[in-house]
């Protein structure tokens, strides 16, 4: 049965290979037409006939087969949502000011440092200006408090 099913992968098209690869990438049909410059409903015809060719049940078989066949050395990708959903969680998490940002009045900016939602620098100027500045004041009040209670301790010791 496999056999039958390798032979069958001669008779894809490139256009129905490509297809089944961005479907192993976990890429929607709506993806896949946009990144091929086609319609979602040729891609689905496309996936239809490949099933067909393949006699396999879904498009996540085929797209297994091909992928085994293709490229049988590569891992299958950890992708199981699109990164436009991705993406979008992040900009209605930085809207609603989750525990990754800081809120300072009007302002809200993300902190100096890596953290689970912004692992990697994405500041803009404003932050990138604002931190040094903020840095630098609380390391003054720092200093400042310390240098009263010493202030204060010297004047009781006296």
């Amino acid at each position: 049965m496999g056999e039958s099913r390798g032979l069958g992968i001669e008779k894809l098209s490139a256009a129905q290979v490509e297809t089944l690869q961005h479907v192993y990438a976990h890429r929607s049909s709506k993806e896949i037409a946009r990144i091929m410059g086609v319609s979602p409903h040729t891609v689905d015809e496309r996936l239809r006939r490949a099933i067909r060719i393949l006699g396999v049940n879904s498009r996540i078989e085929a797209a297994r087969l091909v992928a085994g066949e293709v490229q049988p050395s590569t891992y299958q990708p950890l992708i199981y949502q699109s990164s436009e959903l991705v993406e979008g969680r992040i900009a209605a998490d930085e809207q609603a000011a989750p525990a990754g940002r800081v809120e300072l009045g009007a302002l809200s900016i993300g902190y100096p440092f890596p953290t689970r939602a912004r692992p990697t620098n994405t500041h803009g100027l404003r932050e990138r200006i604002l931190w040094p500045i903020l840095i630098a004041f609380g390391t003054i009040m720092a200093f400042a408090a310390l240098y009263a209670v010493l202030l204060g301790l010297g004047a009781m010791l006296t």
